[in-house]
């Protein structure tokens, strides 16, 4: 049930922001070096000067690290809008001493870190680890840091449920959520004389088309159709919406409750075989994917896509600028476009990433970290410094070339949502209609948001990506006989971990 409030959450979200964005008419980066600084824009500057310079609080003396500091190779736009964040919170809390300390999470590395007491201060997962790491006291509570600054009232339910424990003590704030579509390389789409007389790409609806497509953009450009990653987890994540659209939902889900409250891995479903056997055609009848897709990552996949080694790849509306301000590509060639439907329908992956804090916080770092968290415009405050946070985040997007698109929004505060609405409209620097789509399908409700699978999401993954891995690299490779082994092995997990 907390799955279902959730996208219900982020479906209301997305209706109430998602405005028309006057552009031209119609935060885990890895950014390229850049051979040469580029200069910082009037905007930007303009913003980074606003911030008020008046101590708010000289008694809070603690030191926090900034786990979601930018990398060193991050654009000079983003490193100086962190830098100007710091030097605000220098000057409002001056004996809160800030140590910026860029940390790409991930779990495996992260436990030993919480353990051992080296996590930063804070830091970045995605919503489907906050309640295991709560589970295993991996957190701290900030609780009381929340109702401090007045916000509890403010917090959605939904969110309050995914970063709650039992006793409603809370531990992680949203910083944003996603909903997973397609990238595509518009001029690719051009190259195969797949635009319409608006020079608008003619976008694949349907997965049976994403293949049909796929081939012609290979046989016209010699590229890839689509780019998949298939290494790790990544492939399993994926290749779980598809499933969706071939039926895996309900009762033919992957996971499911029986009646005495056992998990069961249901792999073998006609469903979840005519899935795989989609993807092995994807290979083997089409030739569209990528020729590395065994060991193509999330980040690799953008690269591809954005240096144009492939026309589509799976993603969502919060790693747009992966493909372009981190890779190179033009915004005039880049496009979101909704999740392709499948034989059963059409869902789409909604999830997100939230900030949450080392388990061994005191109550002052709590403090130090919301008002953190405030001058980068993350709390739903509007007070002059609250709006120059917005603006700045912005401006700093314009600035690198990122596509300014509209936004979920995590707090139910309609003042501070209109607000930022406002200013995403204002630095808007896109074509719209080459979003437009994607965002519609969400707002009108023709597409279904669904969460991630319930329970033991990544080793889900992990298992599915073993079989995609074997599909795509031996052609009469069995399907059934490699989903009952992983049924067998996830199975066994879940008995393990979960029903003993």
């Amino acid at each position: 049930m907390k799955k279902i409030s959730f996208v219900f959450v982020l479906m209301m979200a997305v209706c109430m922001l998602f405005t028309a964005c006057g552009g031209k008419n119609g935060d885990d980066t890895e950014a390229a070096q850049p051979t040469e600084a580029p200069q910082i824009s009037e905007d930007l500057g303009n913003e980074l000067d606003s911030f008020s310079d008046e101590v708010i609080d000289a008694d809070l003396t603690c030191t926090i690290t900034l786990g979601n500091w930018p990398p060193d190779t991050a654009a000079a736009s983003e490193l100086a809008l962190f830098e100007g964040y710091k030097a605000t919170m220098e000057k409002q809390y001056p004996n809160v001493t800030l140590v910026p300390d860029y940390y790409s999470y991930s779990l495996s590395n992260y436990v030993p870190m919480a353990k051992g007491g080296t996590a930063p201060s804070i830091f970045q997962p995605p919503f489907t680890d906050p309640q295991l790491l709560i589970s295993q006291n991996l957190v701290g509570d900030v609780t009381d840091a929340l109702k401090e600054i007045g916000v509890l009232d403010k917090f959605s339910p939904s969110y309050i449920e995914m970063l709650a424990d039992d006793n409603g003590r809370i531990y992680g704030l949203p910083r944003d959520g996603y909903v997973l579509g397609m990238h595509i390389n518009v001029a690719l789409f051009r190259e195969a004389g797949l635009v319409d007389e608006n020079g608008l790409p003619i976008y694949p609806k349907s997965l049976q088309e994403l293949a049909e497509y796929g081939q012609i953009i290979r046989e016209k450009t010699d590229k890839a159709g689509l780019v998949f990653p298939a290494s790790e987890t990544y492939g399993g994540w994926l290749f779980t919406n598809i499933a969706w659209n071939f039926g895996c939902v309900g009762e033919s889900a992957l996971e499911y409750q029986d009646e005495n409250g056992r998990w069961i891995c249901n792999f073998t479903s006609p469903e979840c075989i005519a899935a795989m056997e989609y993807m092995r055609d994807l290979r083997w009848k089409y030739d569209i994917l990528n020729a590395d897709t065994t060991t193509t990552d999330w980040a690799g996949a953008h690269s591809e896509l954005g240096t144009g080694e492939a026309a589509m790849n799976f993603a969502a509306d919060d790693s747009v600028d992966q493909p372009t301000s981190n890779k190179g590509l033009a915004l005039e060639d880049f496009a979101l476009i909704p999740f392709p439907e499948g034989p059963a329908g059409r869902y789409a992956l909604a999830g997100g990433t939230c900030y949450m804090f080392s388990p061994d916080i005191t109550a002052d770092q709590g403090r130090a970290l919301m008002a953190y968290l405030k001058i980068l415009g993350k709390l739903p405050f509007l007070d002059d410094d609250i709006v120059a946070g917005m603006r700045s985040d912005y401006a700093a997007k314009k600035d690198r070339g990122a596509p300014v698109l509209p936004a979920i929004s995590a707090w139910n505060d309609d003042e501070y949502n209109k607000t930022k609405r406002a200013i995403i409209d204002e630095y808007c620097n896109v074509d719209m209609r080459l979003y437009n789509d994607f965002f519609d399908s969400i707002s009108e409700g023709t597409i279904t948001l669904k969460a991630e699978e319930p329970v033991f999401a990544q080793q889900l993954y992990r298992e599915l990506t073993a079989v995609i891995q074997r599909m795509i690299t031996r052609e009469g490779a069995d399907v059934v006989k490699a989903l009952t082994s992983a049924q067998e092995s996830f199975q066994e997990y879940l008995d393990d971990e979960i029903n003993n």
